[in-house]
């Protein structure tokens, strides 16, 4: 039997070590999910743990000038061959470019399926060798190269494997892109991100070679293209046929215009989701025309002219909408069973502001009426509070789930209240603790009125069990019959009770309703 050693010196006579005794596989599948760095020093446990790291499935480095070659060494006893992944970051190497293609010549002697390599750190010249661009196993690749450097491919590309390829570079020429897809026959997922150059002029304009929006990127079914906000994308005259492309993601396209949206979206029969970031240029977004569109996220970034806009989008059933100024007119959304909004931190400096703003935020809520799950902001939400304090009539909804992504506290009750009162086949309802609030309280306190003595501290530090319960009392009472789970997810801060003790505390509560308190990670809308 072989003995433990406790942390006092103490040892367990007739124990046994059950990880060791697990069978190699499992030992360097767990492996696989710690750093590599870490695995490699299991090999100093003890005599059975010496070579288990040399065939774990997956390695990810991080080298530099000092550790590259030791790190070289190293792997010299890795043993396996096939390579599930190797992540390879380069972070600052001056004179050991023959190194950094010994890494990568190793991870593709093995087999590599997944193969990430990030150099963005990397200021020094780094051409990356002809060998990277043959490989039969590589189904993932991923690149990032810092924006000074492009890929310039100077043999035939053969990708044999390829399904998802990510390539994030200063620019890319033409030449380059041809090699690229020509080498590439079944490439499903592309993502191309330039960042902002460095040493060149800020307002360059990135154009897509004519051939890309033709037959040779046919077999896309998802591209993600990502400029920076210097960039522009220049769509050409030639029309656009990407038959099979289900997923089109573009950011910060700054003068995407209607006309060529419109075109893009001519040349996606199949497309079934579409997200545009900080896409500013576009005025009216007709989807009508996308049969099977189903999911549709737009997200405006706050320095967007605050023009009216307008969605057209009667086939989606999804539609997340971040709208820092209420500019976007939900024209169509006859289909959509879920939404998610949000506004941003909006200013409310006179009455007819207010009157502005919750007129657009009931337009948009009666456009979704119909929607099963609803996700809100807490901007929005305030919004809304600010319509209920000022009598303004609400929408009845169809809305069965429904999620507050908010803290709460006095500026969001009444319309809270509102919402749950105006939902009668509500049945799951989750609310998510937050951070401050962006709206001015100045402003709201002009309208504020207390409603049903409900309380909030909005220092979760200092946050009594009272509060917490004193919410979760209102929403009960607001909610009807059918509601059967209620979620209220806090920060850390707030936890400083049990469950059971807020429950105590209920007055209100019905027994066939579930109520779950937990704690959560700030996740951005």
């Amino acid at each position: 039997m072989s003995q433990i050693k406790m942390s006092d010196d103490m040892m367990i006579e007739g124990a046994e070590d059950l990880i060791s005794n697990l069978p190699d596989a499992i030992l360097q599948h767990i492996l696989s999910f710690v750093p590599t760095k870490v695995a490699i020093s299991t090999s100093l446990l003890s005599r059975r743990w010496r070579h288990v790291w040399c065939k774990v499935p997956s390695i990810s480095l991080v080298v530099d000038t000092r550790t590259i070659a030791s790190v070289n060494q190293t792997l010299t006893r890795y043993t396996a061959l096939k390579m599930k992944s190797f992540h390879l970051t380069v972070e600052y190497v001056m004179e050991s470019m023959q190194y950094t293609d010994r890494l990568i010549k190793f991870a593709m002697s093995h087999n590599v399926e997944n193969l990430s390599l990030d150099f963005h750190c990397h200021y020094y010249e780094y051409k990356l060798p002809d060998f990277f661009y043959s490989s039969p196993s590589i189904k993932k690749l991923n690149v990032i190269l810092n924006s000074c450097r492009t890929i310039v491919p100077e043999c035939n590309v053969s990708w044999t494997s390829l399904q998802k390829l990510s390539l994030t570079c200063g620019s890319l020429s033409d030449e380059s892109m041809a090699k690229i897809l020509s080498g590439c026959p079944i490439l499903e997922k592309l993502s191309l991100n330039f960042p902002r150059p460095r040493y060149r002029d800020y307002y360059d304009y990135y154009k897509l070679p004519d051939f890309f929006y033709s037959s040779s990127s046919s077999s896309f079914k998802q591209l993600n293209i990502t400029l920076n906000r210097y960039h522009t994308i220049v769509v050409p005259e030639c029309n656009v046929s990407w038959t099979s492309l289900q997923k089109l993601s573009l950011t910060c396209c700054s003068s995407l215009s209607d006309e060529s949206m419109a075109k893009i979206l001519s040349g996606c029969p199949v497309l079934e989701h579409l997200t545009l970031s900080h896409c500013g240029e576009l005025n009216v977004l007709d989807l009508s025309e996308s049969l099977r569109l189903r999911k549709l996220e737009v997200i405006r970034k706050m320095t967007s002219v605050k023009a009216a806009r307008q969605i057209v989008a009667p086939h989606i059933h999804y539609l997340k909408l971040y709208d820092p100024h209420l500019s976007f007119t939900l024209v169509d959304v006859a289909s959509l069973t879920e939404a998610r909004l949000e506004t941003s931190c909006v200013s409310l400096n006179s009455d007819s502001n207010a009157d502005f703003l919750q007129v657009m935020v009931l337009k948009m809520l009666d456009k979704l009426k119909n929607a099963e799950t609803l996700k809100l902001g807490r901007n929005f939400i305030q919004i809304l509070s600010l319509a209920e304090i000022r009598g303004v009539p609400f929408p009845m909804l169809k809305v069965k789930a429904m999620t507050l992504d908010t803290k709460i506290g006095p500026y969001l009750i009444p319309g809270i209240e509102r919402l749950l009162q105006n939902s009668p086949d509500l049945e799951n309802l989750t609310v998510r603790g937050r951070s401050r609030f962006h709206i001015p309280v100045k402003f709201l306190d002009k309208y504020f009125k207390s409603i049903d003595g409900a309380s909030w501290n909005e220092d979760s530090v200092d946050a009594k069990l009272e509060h917490v319960a004193s919410v979760v009392e209102l929403m009960l009472k607001n909610c009807t019959e059918k509601l059967d789970k209620m979620v209220v997810l806090l920060n850390e801060g707030y936890r400083k009770f049990k469950t059971e003790d807020l429950i105590a505390t209920l007055s209100h509560h019905n027994n066939n309703v579930t109520i779950v308190i937990s704690s959560m990670r700030v996740k951005i809308f």
